[in-house]
């Protein structure tokens, strides 16, 4: 099943005034409670779907970034180390650790994107790792720069749906949110 993200965010442009005015797909005689609950299901679906994705692309971006950062951290380790050969634990995946013996430490195999290794010296890895953070911390502020734009929108209209129902958007009651 896949996930379509509206990557427009002009589509989402809302107008609190447009419940009580005449759309062209809406009749005038409509109940407001029929627009209501198109403004809800405009929310619940569309709204909190594309959230929910770009905050999963997010968290896999920082995963990745960990990961690099992990790297980073081996290989400044590793340049430290003047005895050749290094025997070392490996994680070979899923936590499964194995004891290897590394001979030859002048280069290093970094993935670099799209199943490609290349062969690099620490000083060329540590180059290519340092941009690569610097690539994926700002492609993960864009995410969440999104995700705030969503949330944005998201209370708005809710916010206008409380207003056009009479209901005080403002409880005197403390409630939980989920997207505080």
């Amino acid at each position: 099943k896949s996930i379509t993200f509206i990557e427009d965010m002009s589509c989402y442009d809302f107008n609190p005034e447009s419940l009580l005015m005449e759309d062209d797909d809406v009749n005038v005689t409509q109940p407001i409670s029929d627009k209501v609950l198109k403004y809800e299901e405009f929310v619940n679906e569309v709204l909190k779907n594309d959230l929910n994705h770009v905050l999963e692309e997010r968290d896999k971006i920082y995963d990745e970034v960990a990961e690099y950062m992990k790297l980073q951290t081996s290989i400044e380790r590793l340049k430290t180390i003047d005895s050749r050969p290094i025997k070392e634990m490996i994680d070979v995946g899923c936590n499964f650790y194995m004891q290897a013996e590394v001979k030859n430490t002048d280069y290093i195999y970094v993935d670099v994107g799209m199943g490609l290794h290349v062969q690099l010296t620490f000083d060329e890895a540590l180059r290519f790792l340092k941009k690569k953070i610097d690539q994926l911390t700002v492609k993960s502020e864009h995410l969440t720069d999104k995700s705030v734009d969503i949330k944005a929108r998201i209370k708005l209209i809710i916010g206008a749906l409380a207003e056009l129902q009479g209901v005080s958007a403002q409880s005197s009651k403390p409630r939980y949110d989920p997207f505080s």
